[in-house]
């Protein structure tokens, strides 16, 4: 069986990818600081509990997996982050930044060295990096964010350097405004009732710009199912603003 390790699955982009995954057929590895004891229900997934800024926690968390789970694993997605609140650019402190990084940063970082072992031995899979349009810098207030998500860009590309010889493929999503929890109390993940809330909501701007996570997650899966000689080093923005 195919397998795929998710960072960030607690809620939101993470939870619906790992979803998405399990829909599809694959058993999931979830990686998050909480936990998802809905997605833990399922016989397919197992949940694991760890700090992604701690490299030395990553690996541990990863070390017991079964030999059927890394023997079938091709697909890593980076999900796991954090968005300080904005502030004005000249208050802004570089704690917060520092702080930024290692959640946006570190944790794909970390993932990385920890999986692609897997993917290696495996004869190649795929990485693909949650990033922000943010990342092009045209909002100050919010320029630690936006900072970090750069770095993360960078390393997506790195990686598709690093990594093409092992036939590991490294892309980005960058999706735009999403329903979850944070944005709109959660309204966007409850099945029918959200998809009509963000209908009502969007249809004042004429547009598809508040996205639910589970539309968000399947495109990250379409992108995390490319073939080793597919695109690599990609940017794929879905927000609607020119990279």
């Amino acid at each position: 069986m195919k397998s795929a390790v998710v960072s960030g699955t607690s809620a939101g982009i993470g939870a619906a990818v790992a979803e998405e995954f399990l829909r599809r057929g694959y058993s999931v590895v979830g990686l998050s600081r909480r936990g998802n004891a809905e997605l833990a229900a399922h016989g397919e997934y197992l949940d694991l509990r760890a700090d992604l800024r701690d490299g030395d926690a990553v690996r541990s968390a990863l070390a017991g997996l079964g030999a059927e789970v890394t023997a079938g694993l091709c697909a890593v997605v980076l999900n796991s982050g954090a968005s300080p609140a904005p502030s004005p650019l000249a208050e802004a402190t570089w704690e917060s930044a520092a702080d930024a990084y290692a959640s946006n940063v570190a944790t794909a970082l970390h993932l990385v060295q920890a999986t692609v072992p897997f993917l290696r031995g495996r004869g190649g899979g795929s990485l693909t990096f949650i990033g922000s349009s943010t990342a092009n810098g045209r909002e100050p207030s919010r320029w630690p964010y936006a900072a970090s998500k750069a770095a993360l860009t960078s390393l997506m590309r790195a990686c598709s350097v690093e990594f093409a010889d092992d036939r590991v493929v490294a892309n980005e999503v960058r999706p735009g405004p999403v329903a979850t929890a944070m944005t709109v109390g959660g309204m966007g993940e409850r099945g029918n009732a959200g998809e009509r809330f963000l209908g009502l909501l969007n249809s004042g701007y004429q547009t598809d710009w508040l996205k639910p996570a589970s539309t968000v997650a399947r495109w990250v899966v379409d992108l995390a199912e490319f073939p080793a000689n597919g695109p690599t080093g990609q940017v794929f923005n879905y927000s609607r603003k020119v990279v």
